[in-house]
């Protein structure tokens, strides 16, 4: 499992595929661009889930679960899979 932070379309950030196997959070958005941080099995996951994602950037390969802090809190959407 990997944790990513990527840009995809500011104007619609969720993903294209639903529902989606791990959490995801909007964090932040620039001129054109909306900054996500996802979970995922693997970068090529990502880009099936956003298709027009870039600078995709992986901080944690083979992390062993998810790490919910105040900043990435538990989903709503996610709590029923958790």
């Amino acid at each position: 499992m990997i944790r990513a932070r990527f840009y995809v379309n500011a104007n619609d950030p969720r993903p294209v595929v639903w529902p989606i196997p791990h959490p995801y959070w909007v964090t932040g958005y620039g001129d054109d661009y909306a900054i996500v941080v996802a979970y995922a099995d693997d970068e090529a996951q990502i880009l099936r889930q956003w298709p027009e994602a870039t600078k995709i950037d992986i901080h944690e390969r083979d992390a062993v679960g998810y790490k919910f802090t105040e900043r990435f809190p538990l989903p709503e959407w996610f709590k029923e899979r958790a």
